[in-house]
């Protein structure tokens, strides 16, 4: 469990670098793309720190709902050709390796839930005494 959300706390250390989420109120500029306004940044970083943080809290639920979120600013934001479709793909992609090991830390905690026990098959010798 610790692994994977550790695993999903990194890839988000990914999206932020991918993203370019900086707070100097200027356009970004990053090596592969052309720069975007401050305000789709800021709609960027916001989002990615709402996943960082509830990730960080171990509740990957959220962090998968704060996820879509982010995946749905980013794609108003190309929509509207505030990103390139380079760093649109290139933060997509990102955002799928995210989700994997969300949803990995979401079927970890399932299985560690307390109560959660093996059914046993039905009848295991085959005869009623």
């Amino acid at each position: 469990m610790r692994r994977a959300m550790a695993l999903a706390t990194g890839a988000l250390v990914l999206v932020i670098a991918l993203t370019g989420c900086v707070g100097t109120g200027a356009p970004v500029r990053t090596p592969t793309a052309s720069a975007y306004p401050a305000a789709v940044a800021s709609r960027l970083q916001s989002a990615v720190l709402a996943v960082s943080s509830a990730s960080a809290a171990g509740d990957p639920s959220a962090a998968i709902a704060r996820l879509d979120e982010l995946a749905a600013i980013l794609a108003d934001a190309r929509a509207r050709g505030e990103v390139t479709a380079a760093r649109f793909e290139s933060i997509t992609e990102s955002l799928a390796l995210v989700r994997a090991d969300l949803e990995a830390a979401v079927a970890a905690q399932t299985d560690q839930k307390p109560g959660k026990t093996e059914k046993p098959g039905k009848g295991n010798s085959g005869k009623n005494h």
